[in-house]
């Protein structure tokens, strides 16, 4: 059951993210935090929102690459590009998704911190 709406939820329908609900309580005032930590948190954010849009390139190079070359690839090449394919089959869209939700929690902390928009 998900706490905040009362509805009944099975396995897999939550996605792990809280951006809108990070939000919703930033906008009510019930997530307040002091402007030099929200500073922080949003610097944190940041740097994990650039991470994980490096890893979803990745992802796509790879996968631009084995099109591309087939099996005209050099063992390392080819061994990287595997790699990058098969995190991004485990992680199931996660980063993607991750692209989604991160700005959502930047923008809450900018309001909870009550820093201005850039």
């Amino acid at each position: 059951m998900d706490i905040w709406s009362g509805e009944e939820s099975g396995p897999g329908d939550g996605d792990g993210f809280a951006g809108e609900l990070f939000l919703q309580l930033a906008e009510r005032g019930w997530l307040v935090v002091e402007p030099e930590v929200g500073l922080r948190v949003i610097a944190q954010l940041r740097q994990t929102l650039e991470v994980v849009r490096d890893r979803v390139r990745l992802a796509e190079l790879s996968r631009r690459l084995r099109d591309t070359a087939g099996g005209d690839l050099e063992p390392e090449v080819d061994q990287a590009a595997v790699d990058s394919v098969f995190a991004e089959q485990i992680t199931a869209g996660r980063w993607e998704q991750a692209l989604v939700e991160l700005p959502k929690y930047i923008e809450a902390f900018r309001r909870a911190a009550g820093l201005p928009d850039h």
